[in-house]
């Protein structure tokens, strides 16, 4: 009888076979067998599914779970099916399939666990397009809403309402793989949609949503400033007619989430010593050491 996995790696696919083999190649090669990588297929119409099935004859602890497809289901609810799924006592999640990953998944879970051992209570760890948390930590206390887009930010507040959220500073080990053009065009309108929708779901006022677009000229292109401007209205009052999502006064805004979110974020030393615990980095490669010190 096969070993029964002590960290799962919880991935959700939606027609990218494009990327698929690329992405879990980089993942699985350098995994070992406490690990599974679950993969969580939300009703693919592309090659997705035999690139899966290819990838198994291969790696043994790579798991497919296929759903037929509902519009009704967003990446939210796909989420939590990995979660319920997984087989493992601890879940990684947040490893999308357009990315691929440096030989630093293994050193992300050292680290966790140091701080685990440190705090003495339950927490979600979350870095650089990698988080980390024990499955009944998560089951109890999740799980993600239906959301297409900020599923995980909704997470973040509510674990940091539990004083379970630790955002760690680190070197990002992940690496976006290129897109067709018209692909980034959709994702940008469709995804930019989703975020403003978001938003005013929170209870966010009109007003408030252009002062915080006018802190973000700067660094934005000027036809995405326009795109999101001319959403502001008809997404406004789309909300009205979604169930509101409400927040604490202290994390209800963009703004106030990022400042928090800063405020809390550390580096694996400094979240130690903020709880008066010494880090441990013989367990460390001196890549990775490069990586999360």
């Amino acid at each position: 009888m096969p070993q029964k996995p002590k960290y799962s790696i919880c991935m959700c696919n939606y027609n990218m076979a494009d990327t698929l083999e690329q992405s879990l190649t980089s993942i699985l090669d350098q995994l070992d067998d406490r690990f599974e990588v679950l993969l969580v297929d939300d009703g693919s119409s592309d090659n997705s599914i035999k690139v899966i099935e290819d990838l198994q004859t291969k790696y043994k602890n790579l798991r497919l779970h296929p759903m037929p497809r509902d519009r009704k289901r967003k990446l939210g609810f796909t989420r939590n099916v990995s979660i319920q799924e997984a087989r493992g006592d601890y879940v990684l999640l947040h490893l999308d399939c357009d990315d691929t990953y440096g030989p630093f998944i293994t050193d992300f879970t050292a680290v966790f666990h140091q701080i685990e051992k440190c705090l003495g209570h339950d927490f979600l760890l979350s870095g650089q397009h990698i988080n980390m948390a024990r499955r009944n930590f998560l089951l109890q206390h999740g799980p993600y809403r239906n959301l297409k887009r900020c599923q995980d930010r909704d997470l973040w507040i509510r674990m940091a309402a539990l004083g379970a959220y630790i955002p760690l500073q680190h070197h990002d080990f992940a690496t976006r793989l290129p897109k067709q053009r018209s692909e980034r065009i959709f994702r940008i309108f469709y995804l930019s949609w989703e975020h403003i929708l978001y938003d005013f779901r929170t209870g966010m006022r009109i007003q408030d949503f252009l002062k915080y677009e006018a802190k973000k000229r700067n660094g934005m292109p000027f036809l995405l400033q326009a795109l999101r401007l001319l959403y502001i209205m008809p997404n406004w009052l789309f909300s009205k007619f979604l169930p509101p999502i409400k927040y604490p006064e202290s994390m209800n805004t963009p703004d106030k989430i990022a400042s928090y979110r800063e405020k809390a974020k550390g580096t694996f030393t400094e979240v130690m010593n903020r709880n008066n615990c010494e880090p441990n980095y013989d367990m460390l490669t001196p890549e990775a050491q490069a990586i999360f010190i």
